[in-house]
C-alpha cells in the first residue's frame, strides 16, 4: 500500500461554521442509482460545539493529495466521549437527494418528459439546475404520470429505473453534482490505473492492490407486450435477445408501450439490466479518485483480459488517520486486518461496454379503486374525445385544477360496446365516478361506474321510491329540462314511464303490434299527422268518433262512402247519391269516445286565431333550427403555421445526431457504438463537429414549430369554429435523413433553393388538411389564416410565400387545392382579407444572397436575388416583425431589409435564429492571414507578418472576446511556414534559402448557444401578442431553459422589442457577458478546408466586410 508517511491529508471543510475539527477516521459506501453515507468520526478541543447548527450544513471530507474527496450535506452529528483537551465527535455526510426520502406527495405529471417531472421534483426541494444535469436519449413525454404513496425519492428511482436512466454524483469542493444518464459516452473517464498485487512492501505510488472478476448465468431474451386502444387489432409486442446459452426468456405484459420503437428500447434495456453483472469484477485499492459512475482503464495485471475500460458501480471508502489524537491517545489502533493508517477502498465494476441500467424497485401496491369527480373546462357540462374518455379529479390531487387539465383522458366502461354498435353514457362534468386501475397501476385509471352524494343526487327521492328503475339525462346546457325511461315495480302501481323533453322519432324496419288490454289516450298539444303508404283500417267495436274545434276535413281523391243502419252515401266525382232520401232536423246520437283531437287543414276552413299563433310559433322555431343548422355548415376558420427554416438547417438531422452535441458529451471517451455513429455523421470525438446540417442544432424556427398548437390529428369538438395546422418547411440545401446541396447551399437554388422551398409548400399544407379532415370528415374550411415564419435565407422563403399567398386565386395554393374542393366551403374562394388573409409574418434576419451563375451572377452578396418576390407590401399582415442580427458582418451574409420594421438586437446571424451548439469550441482565424518572407534561420516571431498579426490580436482583445478571469492564450498568433525555392540565373539554388512565413490573430474559447433562447421567447411574445397560438415554453425543458445570466439580459431585451425601453439599458458587465460568452465570432478568416495558405479572396467563405460593416439592401 502507499505510504502517506506522517502527513494529515484527511481534512473536513464546512464553510457555514468555524470549527477546529480534525479527521480521525472514516468510512462509507457510494454506488450508482444509490444515496451514499459517509461516516467520519472527528475530534475537537472544542467540546460546546452547536450540534444542531450543524445539521444540513455543506460540507467537503477531502482525503487525496489531488483534492480528491466527498462532499454532501451533515445528516447527523453525535457528541461523543469528552476527554481531558479533545472531544470525540462523529457525523454522517449524506448528497442533498438523501432528504427526498423524507418527503412523500400524492401528484399528477402531464405531458411531461422524465426528466422534465424529475428537474420539477428537484427544483421543489431547492436543488436547482446546476446542481443536476441530464444526458438522456429524449424520449416522448409521458401523458399520465402519478407519484402516489411514494417519497420523493422513490418516485425519482422509478422513473429513472423505468426509463433506463442511471445517476451519481461528481464531487469538488465546491458541491456534489447530480448526474443522470442512459448512455455511458456521457461518464467521466479517469486516468489509467496499475494494478500491483499486495505483496506487504510499500508501493512507492497509489495502486489497484487486489482485483478478481467472475461471472454468471443470466436472462438471455426479453419479450414484453402490451395493448394500444386506438390500434386494438394490433399485436404490440417487442423482444430483444443476446447471443448467451441457455436461452432464458423473461415475458411480461403489459409495461408502458406506447409504440414499436418504444417498445424494442424498452425490452433491450430490460436485458441490458439483466445482463449489467453477468461480469462483474471486484478489487481493493488505496486510489483516493476512485468514484462509482466514472470510467478507468486497469493496466498491468497478469489476465491480459482485465487489462481493460472499466466502470465503477460501488466503492467503500475507508480512511484513518491516529496522528491527530497527538499524545492525547492511542496512535496504533488497528482492525481486526491490521489497517492502522491512511487511505485504502473496496470497489465493484462491470465492462465499459456492458451497459448498466439500474434495476427496477418493487411494484408500488396495487390501487384497486377510488371515487372522482369528473371535470371539464369551465363553460362544458360534457366534455369527451372522440372514445368517448373523460377527465375526472381525483380527492388526493392537490393542484384542484378542476378543469380539462385535471388528468389523462380516462376510459369509460360500457356494458355493451362494438364497432359502430354498444351503449354510450358519458360521464357529465361534476359527476362522481369509481375509478378502478388497471393492473393497480396508478398511471391507467378507468372508469367503472357513477355514484350519488350530497351533490349529484337521484332522479327520485330515496328510499320512498326504492321500486323505481330510473334512466333520466338531463338537456346541456342545463334549463332543467330531461327525457326519461323509468320503471315503477310497486305492487299495483307497476307502470314504464317515457318522456321526450323535445323531440321523439321511432323507425321500425318492419311491423309494429301494439296490444292494449284497457283505454288508450292520447293528448298532443299542437298537430298529429298521419301517413299511410297504403291503406288505413280503423275498427271499433262501438263508436268512432271525430270531434275537431271548427271544422272536420275528408279529402278523397276519388269517392267517399258512408255507411250506416243498411244505408249508404256515396260523394264520387259524379255527384253525391244516397241509397235513401235525406231528412232533416233530427238530433245527434250521444257519444262517450275519449276527446281525441285530430288536426284539421287550416287552408280549407277559418280557424281560431290561437291556432294561427301557434302555428306561426312553430314555424318561427323550424326556422331558426335550419339558421342555427346553417350556421354549423358554414365551417371554421384554419389557422396555418408555415414555416420556414434557414440555409443549413434541419429539425430532422440535428435531431439525428442530438447526442452528439449535447453539453458535455464526450465521443472521446464514448462506447464505440456511439462513437461510430457520431463519427458516421462527422463528429470526430475532440470538439469538432461537421460543417453541414448534422452539425447544427435546432433553429429557433423548428422550436416555434414545436410550440405551434396543431390539430392535424384530433378530432374537434362539434360546433368548434376555430382549428390551427403546422407546416415545417426543411431548409434551404437540406434533406431530411440524406446529405447537402453544396449548390443550394452556395446559391440559394435548386431543387432545395428558396424558391423550390415556396414551391414545395402547398404539397405540405395539403397533407396537414388532409390529415385533419380525415378525422373530421364534416369539417368544412371558411377561411384560412397564415401565421408565416422564416429564419435566414428561409426569411427570404416566407416573404416569397406571403406575396404569393397575396396573389389569391392566382397563387400556387389555389392551384393545388382550388375553390370547391370538398374540403372548402361554398364561400371560399381564395380573395385576399375575405376568404384568406396573413395574421403575423415573423422573421429572423433574412439574408435571401440567391447568385445565378447562368446569368453571370456569382455572389449573393448583391441585392439581384432573381425569381424572389421580397418587398412585403404594406397591410400584407395584421403584424410583421424582423429580429435583425446587430453582430452580424459577413461580406456573403447581406441583410434584406425590411426598413422601419427592422428590430436590431445583440447578437450574430445564429445567435437570433438559432442553430449553434449549446457548447462549442471557437478556433478561429480572426485577421487575413499577412505574409512576409524571411529567411529560414530567422524565427518567424520576428517577422514583419506576426508582428501585424500580434496587433491584430491585442485590438480583439480590447473588443472583449474573452472573458477576464481566463486565460489569455486562447487569444494568440498562430502562424506557418512554407519553404520558398528560389534559383539563380545558372539555375543553381540561392545561397541563402528563405521561407514565406504566414500570420493572423486567432482565437480558441468556449462559447455558448442559449442566447438564441432570448430571440425565441420575443419572437413568441411579440406573436402571442397578435393571436399566434403558441403554447407556453416549458422552462423546466432542459433544452430550452434560460441560464440564470440571461433570465435578466432577456427581461431588457424583450421590453426593448415591446417597445418599453432602449436597448441600451443593458448594463456595461451584460454588454461584456454577451460579447465574451454568447455572441458568435461568425465572420472570420478560416478558409475552406485545406486552403489556409491560398491568396484566393474566394477561399474565406465567412470573410468580414471591408470596414466591418454590415451591407443592408433597402426594402424595394
Amino acid at each position: 500500500m502507499f505510504s502517506t508517511g506522517n502527513c494529515a491529508p484527511f481534512t473536513l471543510q464546512i464553510p457555514g461554521v468555524r470549527h477546529d475539527f480534525k479527521v480521525l477516521a472514516f468510512d462509507g459506501d457510494e454506488a450508482i442509482s444509490c444515496l451514499y453515507a459517509i461516516r467520519v468520526e472527528l475530534v475537537s478541543e472544542r467540546a460546546d460545539i452547536d450540534l444542531e447548527g450543524l445539521l444540513s450544513q455543506p460540507a467537503f471530507l477531502q482525503f487525496g493529495f489531488n483534492n480528491e474527496g466527498i462532499h454532501g450535506r451533515i445528516e447527523n452529528v453525535r457528541m461523543g466521549e469528552v476527554g481531558k483537551r479533545l472531544t470525540d465527535y462523529q457525523l454522517t455526510l449524506v448528497p442533498a437527494l438523501y432528504y427526498l426520502q423524507f418527503s412523500h406527495d400524492q401528484r399528477i405529471f402531464q405531458q411531461r418528459t422524465v426528466p422534465q417531472i424529475i428537474a420539477q421534483v428537484l427544483k421543489g426541494h431547492g436543488i436547482q439546475g446546476d446542481a443536476f444535469t441530464f444526458h438522456v436519449t429524449p424520449n416522448p413525454p409521458r401523458d399520465y404520470c402519478t407519484q402516489y404513496e411514494e417519497s420523493d425519492f422513490e418516485f425519482i428511482q422509478r422513473l429513472c429505473a423505468e426509463d433506463g436512466i442511471a445517476w451519481h454524483h461528481q464531487h469538488s469542493a465546491d458541491g456534489h453534482l447530480l448526474v443522470f444518464t442512459d448512455d455511458q459516452v456521457f461518464l467521466p473517464k479517469l486516468a489509467a490505473l496499475p494494478y500491483l498485487q499486495k505483496s506487504g512492501m510499500v508501493a512507492e505510488h497509489q495502486v489497484i492492490s487486489r482485483f478478481w472478476v467472475r461471472n454468471s448465468t443470466r436472462t438471455s431474451t426479453v419479450t414484453r407486450r402490451d395493448y394500444d386502444l386506438k390500434r386494438p387489432s394490433l399485436l404490440l409486442e417487442s423482444g430483444f435477445t443476446a447471443g448467451f446459452t441457455p436461452t432464458l426468456e423473461d415475458y411480461r405484459y403489459p409495461l408502458l408501450i406506447e409504440n414499436e420503437r418504444r417498445g424494442k428500447q424498452i425490452a433491450r434495456q430490460a436485458l441490458e439490466r439483466h445482463r449489467s453483472d453477468y461480469e462483474l469484477g471486484d478489487g481493493e485499492s488505496d486510489q483516493t479518485n476512485l468514484r462509482c459512475g466514472h470510467l478507468f482503464e486497469l493496466t498491468g495485471h497478469p489476465r491480459k483480459k482485465c487489462n481493460d475500460l472499466w466502470l465503477l458501480l460501488s466503492v467503500a471508502h475507508e480512511g484513518r488517520q491516529p496522528q491527530v489524537l497527538e499524545e492525547f491517545g492511542p496512535s496504533d489502533v488497528k482492525t481486526a486486518d491490521g489497517f492502522t493508517q491512511g487511505y485504502r477502498n473496496r470497489f465493484s465494476v462491470i465492462p465499459a461496454e456492458v451497459v448498466f441500467r439500474p434495476p427496477l424497485p418493487a411494484p408500488r401496491r396495487p390501487l384497486v379503486i377510488q371515487t372522482a369527480r369528473v371535470t371539464g373546462p369551465e363553460d362544458d357540462e360534457i366534455y369527451c374525445d372522440e372514445l368517448g374518455r373523460v377527465k375526472i379529479e381525483l380527492p388526493w390531487d392537490r393542484k384542484e385544477l378542476n378543469s380539462e387539465r385535471s388528468s389523462c383522458w380516462v376510459r369509460v366502461a360500457s356494458s355493451w360496446a362494438g364497432d359502430h354498435f354498444g351503449a354510450v353514457t358519458i360521464p357529465r362534468v361534476g359527476m362522481e365516478v369509481v375509478v378502478s386501475f388497471l393492473e393497480g397501476d396508478p398511471d391507467k385509471p378507468l372508469i367503472t361506474g357513477c355514484v350519488a352524494n350530497r351533490v349529484t343526487t337521484p332522479p327520485y327521492s330515496l328510499p320512498d321510491h326504492k321500486t323505481r328503475t330510473v334512466l333520466r339525462s338531463e338537456s346541456s346546457p342545463r334549463n332543467g329540462g330531461y327525457n326519461e325511461l323509468s320503471i315503477e315495480d310497486r305492487a299495483g302501481q307497476e307502470l314504464i314511464y317515457l318522456r321526450a323533453q323535445r323531440d321523439m322519432a321511432q323507425k321500425i324496419g318492419n311491423s309494429l303490434q301494439l296490444e292494449v288490454g284497457n283505454e288508450r289516450r292520447e293528448t298532443i298539444n299542437g298537430s298529429s299527422y298521419t301517413q299511410v303508404g297504403r291503406s288505413l283500417d280503423i275498427e271499433s267495436g262501438q263508436q268512432v268518433h271525430l270531434k275537431a274545434g271548427a271544422s272536420v276535413v275528408l279529402d278523397a281523391g276519388a269517392s267517399i262512402t258512408l255507411k250506416a243502419g243498411g244505408h249508404h252515401l256515396v260523394i264520387d266525382a259524379g255527384g253525391i247519391f244516397s241509397s235513401t232520401e235525406i231528412e232533416t232536423g233530427r238530433k245527434p246520437h250521444d257519444s262517450e269516445a275519449p276527446n281525441l283531437l285530430l288536426p284539421g287543414l287550416d287552408e280549407a276552413f277559418p280557424v281560431p286565431p290561437s291556432v294561427h299563433a301557434r302555428a306561426e310559433d312553430e314555424l318561427e322555431e323550424e326556422e331558426e333550427e335550419v339558421e342555427l343548422d346553417d350556421e354549423t355548415l358554414e365551417g371554421v376558420t384554419l389557422r396555418i403555421g408555415v414555416f420556414f427554416d434557414g440555409t443549413g438547417n434541419n429539425k430532422a438531422n440535428s435531431e439525428t445526431v442530438a447526442a452528439c452535441y449535447a453539453p458535455d458529451a464526450n465521443l472521446a471517451q464514448a462506447a464505440e457504438e456511439i462513437q461510430q455513429h457520431c463519427a458516421t455523421y462527422g463528429y470526430d470525438g475532440n470538439g469538432s463537429s461537421p460543417d453541414n446540417s448534422y452539425g447544427n442544432d435546432v433553429s429557433n424556427i423548428v422550436r416555434l414549430y414545436e410550440l405551434y398548437t396543431d390539430h392535424s390529428f384530433e378530432t374537434l369538438p362539434e360546433n368548434t369554429r376555430n382549428a390551427s395546422l403546422r407546416v415545417y418547411i426543411e431548409g434551404i440545401g437540406t434533406t431530411a435523413d440524406a446529405g447537402d446541396s453544396l449548390y443550394a447551399q452556395a446559391t440559394g437554388r435548386g431543387k432545395t433553393g428558396v424558391s423550390a422551398r415556396v414551391e414545395q409548400s402547398p404539397e405540405k399544407i395539403i397533407g396537414q388538411v388532409r390529415s385533419l379532415i380525415d378525422k373530421n370528415p364534416n369539417l368544412l374550411i371558411e377561411k384560412i389564416e397564415f401565421d408565416i415564419f422564416g429564419f435566414s435565407r428561409g426569411a427570404a422563403a416566407a416573404r416569397h410565400f406571403a406575396n404569393e399567398v397575396l396573389k389569391g386565386e392566382r397563387s400556387i395554393l389555389a392551384d393545388a387545392l382550388p375553390a370547391g374542393s370538398p374540403a372548402l366551403s361554398s364561400i371560399f374562394d381564395w380573395r385576399p382579407q375575405s376568404s384568406i388573409s396573413i395574421n403575423f409574418i415573423g422573421l429572423f434576419d433574412t439574408v435571401a444572397a440567391i447568385a445565378n451563375p447562368w446569368l453571370f451572377d456569382f455572389t449573393g452578396a448583391n441585392s439581384r436575388n432573381s425569381g424572389l418576390d421580397l418587398k412585403l407590401p404594406d397591410g400584407c399582415a395584421n403584424k410583421v416583425v424582423h429580429l435583425v442580427a446587430r453582430d452580424e458582418y459577413r461580406e456573403n451574409f447581406a441583410l434584406n431589409s425590411l426598413g422601419d420594421i427592422d428590430l436590431v438586437l445583440p447578437g450574430a446571424h445564429s445567435d437570433l435564429g438559432g442553430g449553434y451548439l449549446p457548447r462549442a469550441k471557437e478556433k478561429l482565424l480572426l485577421s487575413n492571414p499577412i505574409t512576409s518572407t524571411i529567411s529560414r534561420d530567422k524565427d518567424a516571431t520576428r517577422s514583419a507578418a506576426y508582428v501585424a498579426a500580434e496587433k491584430e490580436a491585442f485590438a480583439w482583445y480590447a473588443k472583449g472576446v474573452i472573458e477576464e478571469d481566463v486565460p489569455s492564450s486562447q487569444l494568440r498568433v498562430a502562424f506557418w511556414e512554407r519553404a520558398v525555392t528560389q534559383s539563380t540565373a545558372n539555375g543553381r539554388s540561392s545561397p541563402d534559402p528563405q521561407k514565406r512565413v504566414y500570420a493572423a490573430a486567432s482565437i480558441e474559447r468556449p462559447v455558448h448557444g442559449e442566447l438564441s433562447l432570448v430571440y425565441l421567447r420575443i419572437m413568441r411574445e411579440l406573436a402571442v401578442r397578435h393571436g399566434v397560438p403558441f403554447e407556453e415554453i416549458d422552462e423546466n425543458e432542459p433544452r430550452l431553459s434560460l441560464p440564470p445570466e440571461l433570465i435578466p439580459i432577456h427581461a431588457k431585451l424583450e421590453a426593448y422589442a415591446l417597445g418599453k425601453s432602449s436597448v441600451e439599458a443593458l448594463t456595461i458587465k451584460e454588454r461584456a457577458l454577451l460579447r465574451s460568452r454568447y455572441i458568435h465570432l461568425s465572420a472570420h478568416w478560416n478558409a475552406a478546408k485545406g486552403l489556409n495558405s491560398s491568396d484566393l479572396n474566394i477561399v474565406f467563405i465567412n470573410r468580414p466586410t471591408k470596414n466591418n460593416q454590415r451591407v443592408v439592401h433597402p426594402h424595394e
